[in-house]
Order: structure tokens, then sequence, then C-alpha cells
């Protein structure tokens, strides 16, 4: 399952544009690093949400894990069980 919900999510950033080589792609902040501004905040949580069918909560967000891939993966697999 996290490897499907990382293949969704780096989907997804690479519309933003290409993703840096050479990274470590579980720790790569995308809201930092602005691939996801606070106008795409809500438009990416309402994609995460309708293709996992989970629900993302304010205090979700607010979590230094939600910023990070690897961070935001685990996020959804726990809400998933």
């Amino acid at each position: 399952m996290a490897e499907k919900i990382q293949e969704f999510i780096i989907k997804y950033l690479s519309k933003k544009g290409k993703l840096p080589k050479n990274i470590n792609i579980e720790e790569f902040n995308y809201i930092d690093t602005g691939y996801v501004d606070s106008m795409g905040l809500l438009k990416f949580v309402v994609e995460l949400e309708q293709e996992f069918d989970v629900e993302i909560s304010d205090n979700d967000i607010i979590l230094p894990e939600f910023k990070t891939i690897g961070g935001l993966v685990k996020i959804i697999e726990d809400k998933k069980g």
C-alpha cells in the first residue's frame, strides 16, 4: 500500500515540475520546496482523500510529518488501518 500511496504523491507533485534527482524521496519536503503552496494545499488534500478514501484533518496537516512524502505516506497508511 505504501508504494501505491508514494507513487500517487510523486505523480501529483511532478505536475508542478520534475522532482530533484539524488534526493531521499521519503524526506523530500514538498511544501518548503514550493511543490504545494498554501493555495494548492486544499486541492492536494482533497485529491488524497478521494484517492485513498481517508479524511485528512487540520491536525494532520499541521504535523511536521505531513510536509514530507514519507511522513504523508505513513499518515495515510495509519488512516487506512
